[in-house]
């Protein structure tokens, strides 16, 4: 092999590096905000923002966002040094953040999942000596005083301010808990913990969907490229946010749409032998055209949701007579559903909805 040829491999070998850290970066800043959506889901109404104000922004409620929060996400192996965060202008980025006219800054975050490493000299003169910061969160004010007055005066000369004015107050560390090469998985557990715990009885099925569906709407509106530099915020918010409102719709329906097992149709509702075996029968249908997502079993599949929500239960009312009750309402709206689902069919799939109710219960 030539020269050339060495000089061509090894820049053919830098840019697919360069390419597969990127495209990492990109995947770590996802599992971050879905990090950040499952941790502040019980507190907050939020908007999250994808790499567009910054790389995460996080508005504390969407109907009235007046207070937001900015946030970069840096990487690597073993440490970052605030020498790097001061020379990549990581640091100057978010503090121009402050100069945003729109909205009240409440705090400005640099994420890294490793430590943040700084060199100073000992105020003696003596030898210089390394402090690494490893909490969950430090303040930029909590910094060693040398640290401090590091960052001021970066930012002070390009800003071209005087040191004394540059306001630290809402800058903070935060070291978070997501690895570069498990960072997908330790999120995925996150959200099962997360979902367990507020739905005892949800299915592995519909956890994995819920994840799914999460990581695939945030990495889509992360790469959304579409949008002027200074777009409306409404505009941003459409193709750039990700609400809560999102979240908690994903998760209710793929609760609703899970399908039960047999086993606990069972045990809710009694069949004689020869109406368990057509109604097995008409569940392995229910099963398939879930799975297979057919715009017909989406509308029957809503129209006994909505069907059960408009006509509850009445008292003393007998499970038994109740799905028959709802059973003949669906049928009797839409003829066109009656030709192809038969009641046995609807009456399974009205089982499974009202399980599914009970699991959010």
């Amino acid at each position: 092999m030539g020269a050339n040829d060495k000089k061509k491999k090894s820049s053919q070998d830098i840019d697919t590096q360069s390419g597969s850290i990127a495209y990492n970066r990109l995947e770590m800043q996802v599992s971050q905000a879905l990090h950040m959506a499952i941790e502040l889901y019980d507190n907050l109404d939020y908007l999250l923002i994808l790499d567009y104000y910054d790389d995460i922004t996080l508005f504390e409620n969407d109907s009235n966002p007046y207070s937001v929060s900015y946030y970069q996400v840096k990487t690597n192996e073993e440490s970052i040094s605030l020498n790097t965060a001061i020379s990549e202008d990581w640091i100057i980025k978010l503090y121009r953040q402050l100069d945003r006219p729109d909205w009240i800054a409440k705090e400005i975050g640099l994420i890294t999942n490793c430590p943040l490493k700084v060199t100073v000299k000992n105020r003696n003169g003596g030898r210089t000596r390394t402090i690494s910061y490893k909490a969950e969160k430090t303040r930029f004010n909590a910094f060693n005083i040398e640290t401090i007055e590091k960052i001021k005066s970066d930012i002070a000369s390009k800003k071209n301010i005087k040191v004394e004015d540059v306001d630290l107050s809402k800058f903070v560390h935060m070291r978070t808990t997501l690895t570069i090469p498990s960072h997908r998985e330790l999120v995925e557990q996150e959200m099962g913990n997360f979902l367990y715990n507020k739905f005892p009885k949800i299915t592995v099925d519909s956890v994995k969907t819920i994840f799914s569906t999460m990581i695939e709407l945030l990495t889509r509106k992360q790469s959304y490229e579409l949008l002027p530099e200074n777009a409306a915020h409404e505009v941003v918010k459409m193709h750039k946010g990700v609400l809560k409102s999102d979240f908690s719709r994903i998760i209710d329906e793929s609760i609703m749409i899970s399908i039960p097992t047999f086993e606990e149709i069972t045990n809710i509702i009694t069949f004689s032998e020869d109406e368990k075996n057509k109604a097995a029968f008409e569940y392995t249908k229910i099963l398939s055209d879930s799975q297979t997502k057919l715009d017909s079993f989406s509308n029957i599949f809503n129209k006994v949701r909505k069907t059960i929500n408009e006509n509850k239960v009445q008292k003393d009312e007998q499970l038994e007579k109740y799905i028959k009750r709802i059973c003949n309402i669906i049928q009797q709206q839409d003829e066109n559903l009656r030709l192809i689902y038969n009641h046995i069919y609807v009456s399974v799939l009205i089982i499974c909805v009202l399980i599914n109710e009970m699991r959010k219960l």
